[in-house]
């Protein structure tokens, strides 16, 4: 089975470790993993993605053509990066960073990841463990959420393995908690809202 995730936002979010740790999650499982990262010139404050492709047989084509995964923390993330979705992908934003998605057929989790870090250790540093823990809740047939867990306590740096959980547990409950709601409807919303501030 493959598996096509994306993670997206902006230089210094964390994005490129997140698909790294999944990588090798998925590794530690047998499966074959390739993790693709893309930086433009401004490497922080840019836009930034991760692309991770996961498969039960060897990576021939290591790029992404209909996303399963795909998980944004900036509007310039979603701008660049927000292409080759599947009708059915499952997509997490940020939902104080990230507002203009425009139509289309899929169902947005709109989980407040960079918030959610706030609260849960202080650090920003630690974004990339609580998108983790919100891919876990979501796609747990790709990497369970104990795979997930042991990744992190392997190769976190030390001293810094506590957090890293703590904000991984916080992105699972975060998740856990968010309904979806469909793509269309916020981009009704948001193009009422134009339409107001204009009038």
């Amino acid at each position: 089975m493959k598996y096509e995730i994306r993670f997206a936002g902006v230089g210094g979010q964390g994005n490129i470790l997140a698909g790294e740790w999944l990588a090798l999650a998925a590794h530690g499982m047998g499966r074959h993993a390739v993790q693709s990262p893309t930086y433009t010139a401004q490497v922080r404050g840019g836009p930034t993605s991760v692309d991770v492709l996961i498969d039960d047989d060897e990576v021939i084509f290591p790029r992404l053509t209909a996303i399963d995964y795909f998980c944004c923390l900036a509007q310039r993330g979603w701008d660049t990066f927000s292409h080759q979705l599947r009708p059915d992908s499952v997509v997490v934003v940020a939902p104080s960073l990230v507002h203009k998605l425009g139509p289309g057929p899929q169902k947005i989790y709109r989980v407040p990841i960079i918030e959610v870090t706030k609260q849960a250790v202080g650090k920003m540093v630690y974004t990339s463990s609580v998108a983790l823990g919100s891919f876990s809740f979501f796609m747990p047939h790709v990497v369970p959420k104990d795979v997930m867990v042991r990744t992190i306590e392997s190769h976190a740096p030390h001293g810094t393995v506590e957090n890293n959980l703590r904000a991984f547990q916080a992105g699972w409950e975060a998740a856990k908690s968010t309904p979806p709601v469909a793509r269309n409807e916020i981009a009704e919303d948001t193009h009422a809202a134009v339409r107001e501030s204009r009038e």
